[in-house]
């Protein structure tokens, strides 16, 4: 199982199209401090959690600071049988900038 790298502009017509999940791994006060929308707040402590009762199915896109970091954890998560599974180019950092944020 692999991932594809994605764009903030392929994430945001990926969303446009069709449902998806979206998890960010960095730390929870960051998180906290403003995160996408829908996003899940994924660490060790809860990941098997969701990936047990996450569809698979279903586009999952992984999020981090700044696109590093998210790369292996999309290549963990589609090794768990999540189906399409992206790692987003320029992280949080870069997607505060033009979109939305939550907190």
């Amino acid at each position: 199982m692999n991932f594809k790298r994605i764009t903030i502009e392929e994430v945001n017509r990926l969303q446009e199209s069709q449902a998806t999940n979206v998890i960010d791994i960095r730390d929870p006060q960051a998180f906290a401090a403003g995160h996408m929308p829908n996003a899940v707040n994924i660490n060790n402590q809860n990941a098997a959690d969701y990936i047990e009762n996450t569809d698979k199915e279903m586009p999952l896109i992984v999020v981090c600071y700044h696109g590093h970091s998210s790369q292996p954890a999309a290549r963990y998560f589609a090794a768990q049988g999540f189906k399409d599974v992206y790692s987003m180019d320029g992280g949080f950092e870069v997607w505060k900038l033009n979109n939305p944020v939550e907190v």
